[in-house]
C-alpha cells in the first residue's frame, strides 16, 4: 500500500474508532498533512473502498473500515503508546496485593474501565472470569439485537472455547484477532496475552475497539506482573 493511502486509512479507522461516525472526504482534507486536492482525497478513498479496506454505508456519505481495513492498520500501521501516568500508578498498586486471582480480576475490571469492552481471564483453563460486559454493551454497536446476541452468546461458552484461544496465545507476543480471524466469534475482535504459562488475559470488544490503547495496556500489565 502506498502511503498516501496507508495515511488516510489511519485517520478513517482512528477518527471511526474514537466518533463511531463515518468519515468523509471533507475531515480528512481538513487534518491530514497532505497537501492534496479534495478530488485527489476522494479518488484515494474510491481506491481504497475498491480493494476492500473502506466500505460506504448507504445512510452516509462517509466511509468506515472494513475488517480487511481494520486488520491492515492493525498489523501495519498502528502503534501503541505510553500508558497514562495515572493509570500506570492504578495498576502499580493493584499488583501490589498479595492475592493473585484477586489482583487480576481488579486488573481485569479497571483495564474494561479504561477502554469501555469486556475484559475475560482464563485461569490456568479449570476457571474463567469475565467482567465489563455492561462497558461492552454500551458501545453504539449494540443497538443492533442480532450483533448483541452474537456477542452474549461467546460468554455463555467462553469456557469451552479457551483452548483455541492457548493454541493461538502460546508465547508472552500479545495478539491482536480482528473479526473472522477470532475464534471467539466474527462479530468482534480480541487482544489477548499470556500473564504467565497458565493465565491468559483477554479483552473483548467490537471491531471498532481502540486497539492501540488496548495493546498498551496489556503490554504494561504483562511487563509488570
Amino acid at each position: 500500500m502506498k502511503e498516501r493511502h496507508k495515511q488516510l486509512l489511519r485517520l478513517v479507522v482512528e477518527n471511526y474508532i474514537q466518533t463511531g461516525s463515518p468519515v468523509g472526504s471533507k475531515f480528512l482534507i481538513e487534518k491530514s498533512e497532505l497537501n492534496v486536492s479534495a478530488a485527489t482525497v476522494r479518488n484515494e478513498m474510491r481506491d481504497l473502498e475498491d480493494s476492500g479496506f473502506l466500505t460506504h454505508p448507504h445512510t452516509s456519505a462517509g466511509r468506515i473500515p472494513t475488517e480487511q481495513g481494520y486488520g491492515y492498520y492493525v498489523e501495519n500501521i498502528m502503534k501503541s503508546g505510553d500508558i497514562e501516568k495515572t493509570i500506570k500508578q492504578e495498576v502499580d498498586d493493584l499488583i501490589k496485593q498479595d492475592n493473585y486471582k484477586d489482583k487480576i480480576k481488579l486488573l481485569g475490571k479497571l483495564v474494561s474501565n479504561q477502554i469501555n469492552n469486556a475484559v475475560i481471564i482464563a485461569f490456568g483453563g479449570k476457571s474463567v472470569y469475565y467482567t465489563g460486559i455492561s462497558n461492552l454493551f454500551s458501545q453504539p454497536e449494540f443497538r443492533d439485537y442480532a450483533h448483541t446476541i452474537a456477542i452474549s452468546s461467546i460468554f455463555d461458552r467462553c469456557e469451552e472455547q479457551m483452548d483455541d484461544l492457548y493454541e493461538i496465545v502460546k508465547d508472552n507476543k500479545t495478539r491482536i484477532l480482528v473479526g473472522s480471524k477470532n475464534p471467539l466469534g466474527n462479530a468482534c475482535s480480541i487482544l489477548a496475552c499470556r500473564l504467565n504459562k497458565n493465565d491468559l488475559f483477554v479483552i473483548l470488544g467490537p471491531m471498532r475497539m481502540d486497539y492501540s490503547n488496548g495493546l498498551t495496556m496489556l503490554n504494561y500489565i504483562q511487563g509488570a506482573i
